[in-house]
This record gives C-alpha cells, sequence and structure tokens, in this order.
C-alpha cells in the first residue's frame, strides 16, 4: 500500500464522530494532491455511518476500502482476486497513530464567497506555525464525514517519518466543532507561498445509497489473516 493509501485509512479513520452529525449521503470525487506530486481521484460513497473509498488508480489494483462505524470495522476489497479482509477499526487506528496535541490554529472568516459545483462557499483562513490553509466551505450539504469532530481529508498534513497518517492537521482542527460543513476546496501553504497541498471536490451526487455498497460482494471470499500491515487480530 503506498503512502497516499494509508493517507486516505488515516483521514477515514478520523470520522467516527460523523454517526452523531447530519451527514452528508451520496457519492464524492475528491481530487488529492500534494506538492508537486501528479493530482489522485479518491471515490467516496458515504452513507450515515457507512464510508466506501474507491482508489482507481492503476497502482492501486482495483482497491476498495469500507468502514463500518457501527460494527468497528474496515473492509479491504481485493477486487481483482474477488476476496476481502475485515480488520477492527480500534486496531486499525492504533496502527495509523494518534491526533495531534498541537494548540489549534488562529482561523478567521475572510468574507469573501465563490459558487462552486453548484454551492455557495464561504472562505475560511487558517494560520498554524506559519502555514495559510484556505478552505472553501459550504453549509448546503451536511457535514463531509462529521467533520465536526472528524474529518475524511483528515491527517494530509501531518504525518510521521514512516509517511504514515498520525497527526491531524491544523486546518482540521480549526473547523472542529463548528456546524455542518463541507470543504468544496482546500488550498494549504508553507510559510514560503508555496502550495503543499489541494484538497478539491471534482463531482457530487447527493441522494440515497444501497447498503450493499458497503458489504463485500456475493461471492468473494474473505481472507483470514492473523497479521497484515499491523493490522493483526
Amino acid at each position: 500500500m503506498n503512502s497516499l493509501s494509508r493517507w486516505m485509512v488515516g483521514l477515514a479513520l478520523a470520522s467516527a464522530a460523523m454517526v452523531n452529525a447530519v451527514a452528508f449521503e451520496g457519492e464524492v470525487s475528491l481530487g488529492i494532491k500534494s506538492g508537486r506530486d501528479k493530482e489522485q481521484v479518491i471515490n467516496y460513497a458515504m452513507k450515515k455511518g457507512l464510508v466506501r473509498m474507491e482508489f482507481p488508480a492503476a497502482e492501486e489494483g482495483g482497491t476498495v476500502m469500507i468502514m463500518n462505524w457501527a460494527k468497528q470495522e474496515m473492509i479491504m476489497l481485493m477486487v481483482e482476486d474477488e476476496m476481502y479482509l475485515v480488520m477492527p477499526l480500534k486496531a486499525a487506528a492504533q496502527t495509523m497513530g494518534g491526533r495531534s496535541t498541537s494548540p489549534d490554529p488562529k482561523i478567521e472568516k475572510t468574507g469573501r464567497t465563490e459558487t462552486i459545483l453548484g454551492y455557495l462557499c464561504e472562505e475560511y483562513r487558517a494560520t498554524d506555525r506559519g502555514e495559510i490553509t484556505e478552505m472553501w466551505v459550504t453549509e448546503q450539504l451536511g457535514t463531509f464525514m462529521g467533520l465536526g469532530g472528524g474529518n475524511p481529508m483528515g491527517g494530509m498534513m501531518g504525518g510521521g517519518p514512516d509517511g504514515k497518517a498520525d497527526k491531524v492537521s491544523g486546518w482540521e482542527r480549526a473547523l472542529k466543532g463548528e456546524k455542518a460543513m463541507f470543504p468544496l476546496r482546500v488550498i494549504s501553504r508553507d510559510a514560503k507561498g508555496r502550495e503543499i497541498l489541494r484538497l478539491e471536490v471534482k463531482k457530487i451526487d447527493q441522494g440515497s445509497l444501497p447498503d450493499s455498497l458497503f458489504v463485500p460482494p456475493a461471492g468473494f471470499e474473505k481472507m483470514n489473516l492473523p497479521m497484515m500491515g499491523g493490522f493483526g487480530g
């Protein structure tokens, strides 16, 4: 699993509070670009307490991750092999690391607005240890996986020396506890003004989703491995 995949596991694990929020239901395509790396697009399907992430990039080999907060488990589908693994979320969270303990950053509402994908967004800016993050947020879609206490985009800017998402970035903490918010664009720059992270929603389809999206397909074989990448049982 590459560093982007580890990031995405970490950020999904950050959203456990979504079950208590006015959560968005539907499908979202999210573009993610870190520094000079090529943008990658992750496809989400979200329903209260359930999250499905698909990695279209060829190197991922058809990997799909499903989070089920009611059962406190993460399912990893190996689509090409028609197999799947089930891992407890607690073990996954321990492997991915904890939250940042640094002070919450300064956040301000700039007064600027922009319509993105047909939704009115307001700009917020967070300043955290020299880094400035622009957040274009709408209140018209509900909370994107529980941003009020956990964020699906989370952990992207932190990370320890091994590349794992073991820190929650400043802009995430800045919006924690706020009313229902859905970030459609997030741009972070370092102290020299260089862009270090861009998250941008490419497509939104809001609507009811079938439960079948969040379980292994019929015919897939369950794998039973005592240890896998630190998610041991």
